[in-house]
């Protein structure tokens, strides 16, 4: 155990843990990527059906989301512990790589890129199984109660604006993303395990908009029959939503980090003596001119997050609102299509080599 830092490290020696993390994801080939977004989103939606199935017959609100959010962590913390591709999580752990100098900013996109396209692909094959196939909340053991709540969960998040879900899904993140790099700061998995399970109850609890949690939800809801089209789900509440998550993750939660750890560059310039630690008060910088390090970082940041905003949820969204309504089924599959082959042809240039 580091006796210096046996529960505290530095903000550094965090930010250097999760740069590490991001030059590991982003050495994953297309197939490990994809298929470990599948299994992040697997969790998720999981932890979603579970969430739901013990709160729709819950009468009193609070109640109600206490129990639903109490019992919704677990499928970040499998997230965490047992390790996977989560877009929302990546918002921030991937930027740090790139921030100090362990990756370039086009793995970073890569990495964005695969964990999304597997993220939405395995959010709508556990939608189609938990409800077309397992019958849950449509089969003889639920009954209308638990569909009705979903359906209701589904239409009222559609029926957000833009800037509601925005900042809906920006405030998601600062508490999904504290949840993450809490993990970082500990080595103990009991650590983890608390420490990633209370900021993910309160998003959850608070009714928050996480990106991921909504790719299950929505075509879920679908299936059951909620009055909700395809494009309404893609276009009026993921494209704001991973907008804030995109936004919270990368410029607040990763990049004040960053900052306040010093603007570390380089593997050898990530470990910061007690008395320098940033996260003890001082205002040391590893960089001569700090501001202007920071300002540099801040406009590739914008650029990266605008490439993938307009690639990713707006061009799926306006290709499946360009699609007509008889589509039906056929939408999602098409606009999975897009996000695979679109991650595929980046990830050929994107890949960090060891």
């Amino acid at each position: 155990m580091n006796r210096r830092f046996p529960l505290h490290p530095s903000l550094a020696e965090t930010v250097a843990e999760a740069s590490s993390a991001a030059e590991t994801k982003c050495q994953l080939n297309f197939g490990q990527g994809i298929a470990l977004g599948v299994m992040a989103s697997a969790f998720l939606a999981l932890a979603t059906t579970l969430a739901l199935a013990m709160g729709a017959t819950i009468q009193s609100p609070s109640v109600q989301k206490l129990v639903m959010g109490a019992v919704f962590p677990v499928g970040l913390i499998a997230v965490v512990v047992a390790g996977s591709e989560l877009s929302t999580g990546n918002y921030m752990t991937t930027p740090f790589g790139a921030m100090t100098g362990c990756i370039h900013w086009r793995h970073v996109l890569r990495n964005w890129a695969v964990s999304y396209a597997g993220n939405f692909l395995g959010a709508f094959l556990l939608a189609a199984i938990v409800i077309r196939g397992a019958h849950l909340f449509t089969g003889a053991m639920w009954g209308q109660a638990w569909v009705d709540f979903l359906a209701k969960t589904a239409v009222t998040k559609a029926n957000l604006s833009f800037m509601e879900a925005f900042w809906r899904g920006f405030l998601c993140i600062l508490l999904v993303d504290l949840a993450v790099w809490q993990a970082y700061r500990v080595k103990e998995p009991s650590a983890k395990f608390l420490l990633v399970w209370f900021p993910t109850m309160a998003f959850f609890a608070l009714g928050l908009e996480h990106s991921v949690v909504n790719m299950f939800l929505f075509p879920a809801a679908i299936l059951a029959g909620a009055d909700i089209t395809w494009g309404q789900f893609l276009l009026d509440n993921l494209t704001p939503v991973v907008l804030g998550n995109v936004v919270g993750g990368m410029f607040i939660m990763g990049m004040l980090y960053w900052f306040s750890a010093g603007l570390p560059r380089g593997k050898s310039a990530m470990s910061l003596e007690p008395e320098t630690d940033p996260g003890a008060g001082s205002t040391a910088f590893t960089a001569r001119h700090p501001y202007g390090l920071l300002l540099v970082t801040l406009i590739k940041g914008v650029a990266l997050a605008a490439i993938f905003f307009g690639l990713f949820p707006v061009a799926s969204a306006a290709l499946a609102n360009g699609l007509p309504s008889t589509t039906g089924i056929l939408i999602p599959l098409i606009s999975i299509a897009y996000l695979m082959g679109l991650a595929f042809l980046l990830s050929a240039f994107g890949k960090k080599t060891p």
